[in-house]
């Protein structure tokens, strides 16, 4: 999105700035990713989609929603915008001193959350899954995943201070590669559970889902201290530091009591669509689970990518009063987002079910399991554009001073997620409409939000100069049309043909077919944030 009054030179500033931290983040997100699927991938192939799999996911829910509440989703915006204006000021001893108070005042919060969560464990269940009451083996199994799972929301707090104090220093390597430890713990212990053979052919799934579930925790553990020597590399002097009397300790407390609720828009939305699929059959939750996580692929890589890249920017312009950069910044986020995700969009829906028959149909995972995860991709995948828009544009309201904005859209979506899932539970009355109507619901109300989080922008003085948008919005449409072409060609071409090895051609061919496609065309027609990527590769070569 281009944005009136920001000038040519201002505008190959920031793209600079921006665009090689992206491609540093973008990578490494991408290959954690990547790992992360195959993770996934190995859970299938061990757990199948039932009850045991259905228990974890839903006890993984609940740390995964404290995560969003008070760490990666709603601290960073919270305390990078704050430690950016402290190192910005050029006091070292100061952003020290806030960092050093930040990680004390948060090791007592959630460490008494941590012990309270593993207490009230059986309550929790039955908000987050109360389908499950009616099987009390179910019940119980996701109680006690749930008390091991716990420590995760530590771990990931941690991790989130170390990420956003090293992203303020423009260190983002390390923070973006940091899940691989996670990803690549709960490899090897799936490689283990499925190819020992004691193990492979042991029937007991609880032995199996608790060693998994064990695993997990220790991942997230790894996750934090593989920051540890990166932000000691910092020079800075770190220490426990009680009490939290440092300015900056209110300002960022100011910040996150909104961005609890605002940031968390994503894991909230999914977590309803978790309690009402728990009133459906086995399975259901494994299967949303996993359409989720293929949506995630594209929004993670590069929707939280350019969102990561651009809060410690568009801070340091708010703080030295560089509006027009701010807004420059702010429109070639959005516009990015958009060049991505949109063809994202189209194209998983085309080979949703190849890349589901592909990656999970195999072990105990059933080809009726494999066409509802399809389904549910397609669903989720709709509201791509909207959920990297919310990412980008709820943290630019925080520099500004102004989290009400972002916190209403928050509720707007979460109401109008809630009323359409619990339509849907109480008038449809075929099962499989009813799980189709969960995440078509969750597409609805994260566009919900996204508007109201533009309007709310408009308000505070952005001035998005729409007919560039319209222009823009014209070339991105026209490329992902050639795109849509290209990959529903090839993929015919093959189903026509069925070569050797056909469940790998039709997924890995018609995409980068599409791609090439894609990127061509957006090249020809001169889409602005094809040059926005390119930015520092083309500096470089000058």
């Amino acid at each position: 999105m281009a944005i009136e009054g920001a000038g040519v030179k201002a505008g190959r500033r920031t793209a600079h700035q921006v665009a090689g931290h992206f491609r540093v983040v973008s990578i490494a997100t991408s290959i954690s990713r990547v790992a992360g699927f195959g993770r996934d991938l190995l859970n299938s192939w061990i757990f199948g989609a039932g009850l045991v799999s259905d228990s974890y996911f839903a006890a993984l829910r609940i740390p995964n929603l404290l995560r969003d509440l008070f760490a990666e989703g709603a601290f960073s915006p919270a305390f990078v915008p704050v430690l950016s204006k402290a190192i910005k000021d050029g006091k070292p001893e100061e952003a020290w001193k806030l960092i050093s108070q930040v990680f004390t005042t948060l090791l007592l919060a959630v460490g008494v959350t941590l012990g309270l969560g593993i207490l009230v464990a059986p309550l929790l269940v039955h908000v987050v899954a109360p389908g499950f009451s009616g099987d009390p083996a179910k019940y119980a199994l996701t109680v006690s995943l749930t008390r091991i799972l716990f420590p995760v929301l530590l771990f990931v707090s941690m991790a989130a201070l170390w990420m956003g104090t090293l992203n303020s220093f423009n260190r983002f390597a390390v923070p973006a590669f940091a899940p691989m430890a996670m990803n690549l713990t709960l490899i090897l212990t799936g490689l283990y559970l499925y190819f020992w053979p004691s193990l492979r052919s042991s029937q007991d799934e609880t032995l199996k889902i608790y060693l998994w579930t064990i695993a997990t925790t220790v991942g997230f553990a790894f996750q934090w201290i593989i920051q540890w020597p990166d932000v000691r590399a910092l020079g800075g002097r770190f220490r426990l530091a009680w009490p939290p009397t440092h300015p900056g300790i209110k300002e960022i407390l100011t910040l996150l009591a909104p961005a609890v609720i605002s940031l968390s828009v994503t894991q909230v939305d999914f977590l309803l669509n978790q309690i009402f699929a728990s009133f459906l059959q086995n399975g259901s939750i494994t299967c949303l689970n996993y359409g989720n996580r293929l949506m995630q692929l594209p929004y993670g890589v590069f929707g939280v990518s350019i969102a990561t890249v651009v809060l410690p920017l568009m801070s340091r312009q708010w703080a030295e009063g560089d509006r027009d950069g701010f807004s420059q910044t702010l429109g070639q986020s959005l516009e990015a987002a958009a060049f991505i995700m949109v063809p994202a969009t189209v194209g998983l829906c085309i080979v949703s079910q190849p890349i589901c028959r592909l990656a999970f149909q195999h072990g105990h995972f059933g080809e009726e399991a494999t066409q509802l995860v399809s389904e549910a991709t397609c669903l989720y995948a709709l509201g791509l554009f909207a959920h990297s828009g919310i990412k980008i544009a709820a943290q630019s309201f925080y520099p500004l001073q102004k989290p009400q904005w972002p916190f209403w859209a928050a509720v707007v979506s979460m109401v109008s997620t809630a009323l359409l899932n619990l339509s849907a539970l109480l008038f449809l009355n075929d099962p499989h409409l009813k799980f189709l109507a969960l995440p078509l619901a969750t597409t609805v109300g994260v566009f919900s939000t996204f508007f109201f989080l533009c309007h709310g922008l408009i308000r505070q003085g952005v001035k998005f100069d729409f007919p560039a948008v319209f222009r823009e919005g014209g070339k991105i449409l026209s490329a992902t049309v050639v795109m849509a072409a290209v990959t529903e060609a090839f993929l015919w071409g093959l189903k026509a043909w069925n070569p050797p090895g056909n469940r790998v051609w039709e997924v890995f061919l018609p995409i980068g077919a599409g791609a090439a496609a894609y990127f061509l065309s957006a090249k020809a027609l001169g889409c602005q944030s094809y040059d926005w990527i390119n930015a520092q590769r083309a500096k470089r070569r000058k």
